[in-house]
């Protein structure tokens, strides 16, 4: 079995024993950024991928996915992971950038525009009027995972364990769940204020488990995904060894 996994921090608690598991069965691991773990899969160079809902989207109507609920990522209200930064000067807020322009997350702060404020946004070069991305240093104006939550009142699903139904392996569901760290559940973020200030601190989490809740999460996330035209249907949600 070829599996891809994400270069990506936060993700880390999903894949802490890949590859020692890996090893031990003769797999092969392939690393990549978060959503080109989704094209491998799509492309068949994976039988096994740690991707992003819209990266399951993508195989509407070509590929037969399950998505294999067990650990995963979904930010939970605050969770200074991913953010939007208004540019100084940027006027009318017509243009964004980012590093990722194509990016699951990325495309998640353009529909959060779009459905919160009434702001359409185009991808240019920087500067723009404003960036979205992942928050590496100062905090962003909006926080994502707060801002979709507000929203839609689910957590944002970010990763999830993807197959492809072609597949040989068997047992998946126990595969990634031995892929993981058992202890981490959830981690609690809590928003630095000044001790002088009299505002409450925000307050969210970032979950590593599979829940209602990501699963409602992940509906609005294809149900808007679909009505940005950024899927060409709403692809229903199969979960392995239950559909």
């Amino acid at each position: 079995m070829t599996i891809a996994i994400p270069d990506l921090p936060l993700t880390d608690p999903l894949c802490t024993h890949v590859r020692a598991i890996a090893d031990a069965n003769g797999w092969t691991v392939r690393t990549a950024s978060l959503d080109a773990c989704g094209e491998l899969l799509h492309a068949n160079a994976v039988e096994l991928a740690l991707t992003t809902p819209l990266g399951y989207g993508r195989g509407v109507g070509t590929v037969d996915y399950r998505i294999i609920p067990g650990p995963c990522l979904a930010l939970e209200d605050y969770t200074n992971a991913y953010g939007v930064w208004f540019n100084e000067g940027g006027g009318a807020l017509a243009t964004y950038a980012s590093s990722e322009p194509g990016a699951f997350t990325t495309m998640v702060g353009r529909m959060v525009m779009a459905e919160k404020f009434d702001i359409l946004l185009r991808e240019t070069p920087a500067p723009a009027d404003c960036t979205i991305g992942a928050v590496t240093g100062a905090l962003p104006s909006l926080d994502l995972g707060e801002e979709w939550f507000d929203l839609v009142e689910s957590p944002l699903p970010v990763a999830l364990w993807v197959a492809r139904v072609d597949s040989d392996a068997t047992e998946l569901d126990r595969i990634v769940a031995s892929f993981a760290d058992e202890h981490l559940l959830a981690r609690p973020v809590s928003e630095l204020v000044p001790v002088t200030s009299d505002r409450m601190p925000r307050e969210g989490r970032i979950l590593y488990r599979w829940s209602d809740d990501v699963l409602e999460g992940l509906e609005a996330a294809l149900h808007t995904l679909f009505y940005h035209q950024l899927l060409p249907e709403i692809p229903a949600i199969k979960l392995y060894g239950r559909d």
